[in-house]
């Protein structure tokens, strides 16, 4: 029996934990994949898509210079059920073709479409099978239930439309690539919200292929009603479970601190003031897209006063080392700053670590830059002579630090500021996919051989991330938790890898 050896890397961003980690495994699954739309129109078309940003459909100046510049494909709109007549309006290119995107339908929106448009295919380019979270939020706020799912799908096809399911299989935001949204009603434009790594999405086959009930009233919906000369009828049966597998607790046993591994990123820029990360000499002067931001500066001891304007998204404030604030999402804040510990010190080192929690994907604005975009005031005074160091968390970064690094025991408990936590695990027989469970963790990421999982926060509602097998491979595996640490310690968990049937869905709040 082959037996494996994986290590775990946890970077915390909040404060640290001292518990094991375990692992989760999703319950028996299949999936079998069905053609679900029998449109005769072309497989690859652009789609001119006048929801992502909430303004007006695109006028014929638009669409008639993509056909200036060679585009012969077929173009499309894909607007909300309510913006039919406005987009109508626009009069676009003769040659697009109007979709529509919702859940529910309200006032038959296809004969709607059809009454305004009768020369144009129906199409619902975007039926919304389920939705995504947000941090802090209610898991699946919105939602559609089985029936309801099978019901509007049902209508839909006897208007003789075609659709696109959005989504149909659930997938992951790994690494950094979630991305966010606005708050809605009178919170549009002020209130982010960064989504999820999870992308469930309760979508007809899950995030780890598994077959849900969705699945099974879509697989019984086509068996009605897609004509026999399909070949469709009878389906197939549904294929064996994805194998999943239980492998127990993890102990976090070494950790680094994250202000310890500066020797292991680029080197810090010198700036008169903040500057966002987009706008860091990096990456051939694209500058930085993801991960982490530090501002270091020094301040007089006598300091009781700061005042930060434009953080986006999620900081930490650190005096000497020592996180005494964790700050969210705003334009401006102003905190107090506690008296030196020690007299007679000319000055102390502030360092504010800001994580870019995810890119707003729809919605306006679009373009905001993430870090510290505008001054930081201390005791009335802009302060100047910022050093900004680039946290990206490449592969490689991961691999210096675990191989160059200074790791020490993991303490009991620790106030020290941001980290990462390592810790290993053995397999027998060949690797299966799982779920490692994040309860009692803060804030961070998690990293297994390098590739980073994605995001936990104790806020919720995904307690745990998806590892599929493939990430897991034969011989000793590096499994590293960056954990963010705020000024007050508590336990540190171990992971837990258990089957998925008993993994969190919900953390408590």
């Amino acid at each position: 029996m082959l037996r494996i050896s994986y290590t775990l890397v946890v970077f915390s961003f909040l404060s640290h934990t001292r518990i094991p980690l375990s692992f989760s495994l999703p319950a028996s699954s299949s999936f079998l994949p069905l053609p679900l739309s029998y449109s005769p129109t072309p497989t690859h078309t652009p789609n001119i898509h006048t929801s992502l940003l909430f303004l007006p459909p695109p006028s014929p100046s638009l669409s008639q210079l993509m056909r200036d510049l060679g585009a012969r494909e077929l173009m499309f709109t894909s607007d909300g059920q309510y913006r039919i007549s406005e987009s109508l309006r626009m009069k676009p290119h003769r040659d697009v073709v109007h979709t529509l995107n919702y859940q529910n339908a309200h006032d038959n929106p296809l004969q709607r479409l059809k009454r305004e448009a009768p020369h144009h295919p129906l199409m619902v380019m975007e039926f919304w099978t389920g939705w995504f979270d947000h941090w802090g939020e209610k898991h699946l706020e919105r939602n559609i239930s089985p029936e309801d799912f099978s019901l509007e799908l049902r209508a839909i096809l006897a208007e003789g439309a075609s659709v696109n399911l959005y989504m149909f299989h659930g997938g992951t935001n790994f690494g950094f690539m979630n991305g966010g949204n606005w708050g809605e009603g009178e919170e549009r434009g002020r209130t982010y919200r960064s989504t999820v790594s999870s992308y469930d999405y309760d979508a007809p086959l899950s995030e780890w292929g598994s077959v849900t009930k969705k699945y099974l009233e879509l697989r019984n919906l086509l068996v009605e009603t897609v004509p026999e000369s399909l070949s469709l009828n009878p389906l197939p049966p549904l294929p064996l479970s994805v194998p999943t597998a239980d492998y127990g607790e993890i102990k976090m046993t070494l950790y680094i601190s994250l202000l310890s591994t500066l020797q292991y990123v680029p080197e810090p820029h010198t700036s008169g003031t903040p500057i966002p990360m987009e706008f860091l000499p990096l990456n051939k002067w694209s500058g930085q897209g993801f991960g982490y931001i530090l501002y270091r500066t020094f301040v007089p001891s006598s300091a009781s006063s700061l005042t930060i304007h434009g953080l986006k998204d999620y900081g930490l404030v650190m005096l000497d080392l020592k996180p005494i604030r964790e700050v969210g999402y705003f334009d401006k804040v102003t905190i107090s700053l506690p008296s030196p510990s020690s007299q007679g010190l000319p000055s102390r080192q502030l360092d504010i670590l800001v994580e870019n929690g995810g890119r707003v994907n729809f919605g306006h604005p679009l373009a905001v830059r993430k870090g510290i975009s505008g001054s930081v005031v201390v005791d009335g005074v802009t302060q100047a002579n910022w050093k900004i160091y680039s946290f990206e968390f490449k592969n490689s970064f991961i691999q210096n630090i675990d191989r160059g690094g200074v790791w020490l025991r993991t303490p009991a408990k620790e106030d020290s500021g941001p980290a990462l936590f390592k810790g290993s695990f053995t397999i027998d027989g060949t690797p299966k996919d799982t779920f490692i469970d994040m309860q009692g963790w803060n804030k961070g990421v998690v990293f297994v051989n390098g590739a980073n999982l994605g995001r936990y926060w104790m806020k919720g509602p995904p307690g745990s991330l998806y590892v599929p097998a493939p990430l897991l491979s034969q011989g000793i595996n590096k499994n590293h938790v960056q954990h963010c640490s705020s000024a007050v310690p508590v336990e540190c968990p171990s992971h837990i890898i258990k089957n998925m049937e008993n993994s969190p869905i919900e953390t408590t709040r």
